[in-house]
């Protein structure tokens, strides 16, 4: 069965967690009748945290561009938060999208994970020496910013296999892509690499891109509740 279509990283958490659940609870027959009430559950477990997620990475960038959230534990706890937040719900939710774009899937994940990397060790470098250079004179500020324009990329990507597959809102998924394109050059205003965008506009931009993503976890929330796992979300 494996073999007739393309793994996506929802096939891969979904095999490794029914191989644990197998040796540990050794049901045997039993894991093939929970098979479609689980694989509603991770797109549950994903809808949920694509909120979460949204929410975080929304306090992450208010506090970037009000000064309020850079550096202290408090922030570096929510920045990593934000990225397994989202790690979690591109994993729950790319059940569909893997079928038919397989690379782009992939990619939508391997984005955010390294982002979400270079994220947490900026976070730890500053922790550790401030912002001084550590790497090519580059301080943990600059690896933290790519890190956030690495994750905006991923969600890109994995809003554009949502829209086209049709596997969740199309509406949701649209929000998603063009929040993403435009945090790009709010993050570029903010750390003074390109004229500084109105506060307005950056305002906007953060709220597209974190009402993007509770959306998009809106939309697979109804869709486990209502539909069988299969279904498509118009």
């Amino acid at each position: 069965m494996l073999e007739e279509r393309p793994l996506g990283p929802f096939d891969v958490a979904d095999i490794l967690l029914g191989a644990i659940d197998a040796r540990l609870r050794l049901r045997g027959l039993a894991a093939g009748a929970d098979r479609d009430r689980g694989a509603v559950m991770s797109q549950r477990i994903g809808g949920w945290a694509a909120i979460l997620g949204g929410l975080a990475w929304l306090l992450v960038l208010l506090g970037s561009a009000t000064g309020s959230g850079e550096g202290g534990p408090l922030a570096g706890i929510l920045l990593i938060a934000a990225s397994l937040l989202v790690l979690f719900a591109l994993t729950g939710l790319s059940a569909f999208q893997a079928r038919r774009y397989p690379r782009l899937v992939w990619a939508a994940f391997a984005l955010p994970a390294l982002g979400g990397a270079a994220s947490t060790l900026g976070v730890l470098v500053h922790a550790a020496i401030g912002d001084e250079p550590f790497l090519f004179g580059l301080s943990a500020w600059y690896l933290w910013m790519t890190g956030v324009l690495t994750m905006m990329a991923g969600s890109a990507l994995f809003a554009a296999a949502t829209w086209r597959v049709r596997a969740l809102s199309r509406a949701a998924a649209a929000a998603l892509f063009v929040g993403s394109v435009l945090v790009v050059p709010a993050v570029f205003g903010m750390t003074g690499l390109a004229p500084i965008p109105g506060e307005l506009a950056i305002l906007a931009a953060m709220l597209v891109f974190a009402g993007g993503w509770i959306a998009i976890g809106i939309s697979a929330l109804r869709a486990g509740r209502h539909m069988p796992i299969g279904a498509v979300v118009p």
